[in-house]
C-alpha cells in the first residue's frame, strides 16, 4: 500500500507563513510609524523587532508555524470554513501575544513598544487570514475542474460506500472526481485496470472497515502495482470516535495501529515534560501548604501518619502507591463497609461519595474543601504515575468493579489531578455514567491546548471549592 504524501503546496504553504510574518515583523516599525498620526502614537524609528532581542523574537516567529499546526490551521489544507480559520488564528493570535508580551517585558521602551508590538500581534494573524483567503479561493475555484482534480476509484459493497463517502466532509470530497466504483465479486481486474489507465487514476478509497481489505484485496493489488494511493476507510460504527489510526514500520513490516489514547509521539512528549516541570514548581510554591497539613492532621490525629498512601488504578489499569495528606481515621479502610450501610452512597455506580462521611476528622475536612489533601500527589506526577491533567485515578477495588469492560478506556491515558468533571462537576453531580463521559469527552479530543485550557479553569474550581466535600 503507497503511503499519501503531502502535496508540494501543503509543505511549502507554512515556511511561507512563517516568511509573512518576519517580513511584518522587520517592517513593523515602519507600519507603526504610518499608523501613529491616526492614534496620536509616539514616532520612533530606532526600534526593530528582529534586531532588538533577535533571539526572543526570532523563537516567536519560528514557532509560528508549529503553533498554526497545533490549533489546526492546516490540518484541512485550506479548505475548511472561513469562520474555522478565523477561529484558529484567533487561537493563535493569543499564543503569539504572550510570547510578544514577555518581548515586552524585558524592553526598555514599554510605551513604544507597546505599540509595535500591538500592530504585530494584530496584523500578522489578518496577514494570514489573507493569504488563507487567496490559497483558498485559488483551490475552489481555479482548480475546480475536472482536470484540476485528484481521479479516485471507491471500492468496497454498495452499502458501505454510500454510507461512508457520504459521511466524508465536503471541503475533503471536493478535491476528488470519483471515475468509477470497484464492487467486491462483480467488478473484475481488468475492469479496475481499465478505469486506472483511463482516468489516470491517483487514488482508491476502501470503504467498509478492516473486513473489506480481504474482499477487496485484488482491486488493493492492482492499485498497489501502479503506485496508486490507497485509503482504507475504518468503520467508525463499531468504533464512534474513539479510536484513532497511524502507521508504524517495523524492519520494512507496516503495521496499522488503532490507539484510543492520544497518538501524537512528541505531544505526548511535551506533556510529560511539562508535567514534571509544572509539578515540580507548584511543589516549592506550596510547601508553606504542606507544612500548615501536616501540624494540622498532627494536632487533630496524633495517633496516625501524616500521609496517606492506597493502591490505585494507573495507565492500563496498572496499580501505584497514591499520595495524599490523610483527611480520615486510622482505621477509615475498616470502616467503608459499615459507613456504605448506615449512610448508603451518593455516587451510583462502583464509586463511593459521601458528604458527611464520618469518618473524616475536622481538620481533614477543610484540606480536602481547599483540595490541599491532593498536593502530595505532585510527588506521583514527578515520578510518572500521574499528569496534571487527566482521568481522577480510582482505587483499584473500585475499577475493579466497572459495569462495563468499556469503561477501563478511562485507563488508557495517565490518570491526572484534574479533568472536566473535576472541573464542571465534582461531587456536586453523582452520576457514574456523567463521570465516564466526560472523562471519554477528554480522551477523545485531546491536545496541548486543552490541557492548557482545563488547568487554568481548574484554579477558580479549587479557589471556590466547587463541589469539594
Amino acid at each position: 500500500m503507497v503511503e499519501h504524501q503531502k502535496s508540494f503546496l501543503s509543505r511549502i504553504v507554512p515556511l511561507a507563513d512563517m516568511a509573512l510574518a518576519f517580513t511584518f515583523a522587520y517592517f513593523s516599525a515602519n507600519i507603526t510609524n504610518r499608523l501613529a498620526p491616526l492614534f496620536g502614537w509616539e514616532r520612533e524609528t530606532a526600534f526593530n523587532l528582529i534586531s532588538t532581542t533577535s533571539f526572543l523574537a526570532g523563537a516567536a516567529l519560528f514557532s509560528i508555524p508549529f503553533v498554526l499546526h497545533l490549533v489546526g490551521f492546516y490540518h484541512k489544507n485550506n479548505l475548511q470554513q472561513i469562520g474555522s480559520a478565523v477561529r484558529q488564528l484567533v487561537t493563535f493570535a493569543a499564543y503569539y501575544f504572550v510570547a510578544l508580551a514577555i518581548y515586552q517585558g524585558i524592553s526598555d521602551d514599554a510605551v513604544y513598544y507597546n505599540h509595535v508590538l500591538l500592530v504585530n500581534a494584530i496584523g500578522i494573524p489578518c496577514l494570514l487570514f489573507f493569504r488563507f483567503l487567496i490559497i483558498r479561493f485559488w483551490k475552489l475555484h481555479t482548480k475546480c475542474g475536472r482536470k484540476g482534480l485528484r481521479q479516485v476509484i471507491l471500492a468496497g459493497s454498495e452499502e458501505d460506500i454510500a454510507r461512508q463517502w457520504d459521511s466524508l466532509p465536503a471541503f475533503w470530497k471536493n478535491r476528488f472526481n470519483v471515475v468509477g466504483t470497484a464492487i467486491p465479486g462483480r467488478t473484475t481486474e481488468q475492469d479496475v485496470q481499465k478505469l486506472t489507465e483511463e482516468h489516470g487514476v491517483s487514488h482508491l478509497i476502501v470503504c467498509g472497515g478492516l473486513r473489506s481489505y480481504h474482499l477487496n484485496e485484488y482491486i488493493i493489488n492492482i492499485c498497489e502495482l501502479q503506485g496508486i494511493d490507497i485509503y482504507l476507510m475504518l468503520n467508525t460504527a463499531n468504533h464512534p470516535g474513539s479510536m484513532k489510526a497511524e502507521i508504524n514500520e517495523v524492519h520494512n513490516n507496516r503495521m496499522l495501529v488503532l490507539c484510543s489514547r492520544p497518538a501524537q509521539f512528541w505531544a505526548r512528549l511535551i506533556k510529560d515534560i511539562a508535567d514534571r516541570i509544572v509539578a515540580t514548581f507548584i511543589l516549592i510554591c506550596s510547601l508553606p501548604l504542606w507544612v500548615f497539613a501536616a501540624i494540622g492532621i498532627k494536632i487533630s490525629d496524633p495517633k496516625g501518619p501524616v500521609f496517606y498512601r492506597q493502591q490505585r488504578s494507573g495507565l492500563y489499569g496498572k496499580p501505584f502507591g497514591m499520595w495524599k495528606f490523610r483527611s480520615m481515621y486510622v482505621d477509615a479502610e475498616q470502616r467503608l463497609a459499615e459507613v456504605k450501610a448506615k449512610y448508603g452512597n451518593e455516587m451510583n455506580g462502583p464509586i463511593f461519595k459521601l458528604t458527611n462521611d464520618p469518618r473524616i476528622f475536622r481538620f481533614g475536612h477543610i484540606i480536602r474543601k481547599l483540595s490541599i489533601d491532593e498536593l502530595p500527589q505532585l510527588i506521583n506526577i514527578i515520578c510518572g504515575d500521574m499528569s496534571i491533567v487527566g482521568p481522577r485515578p480510582l482505587p483499584v477495588y473500585e475499577t475493579a468493579e466497572f459495569p462495563s469492560i468499556a469503561h477501563r478506556r478511562r485507563l488508557s491515558v495517565k490518570p491526572g489531578l484534574t479533568c472536566y468533571w473535576q472541573i464542571e462537576d465534582r461531587s456536586d453531580n453523582g452520576d457514574f455514567d456523567n463521570m465516564i463521559n466526560k472523562d471519554f469527552k477528554y480522551i477523545d479530543n485531546w491536545s496541548l491546548w486543552l490541557d492548557v485550557v482545563l488547568f487554568f479553569r481548574t484554579i477558580p474550581a479549587v479557589l471556590f471549592g466547587k463541589g469539594a466535600k
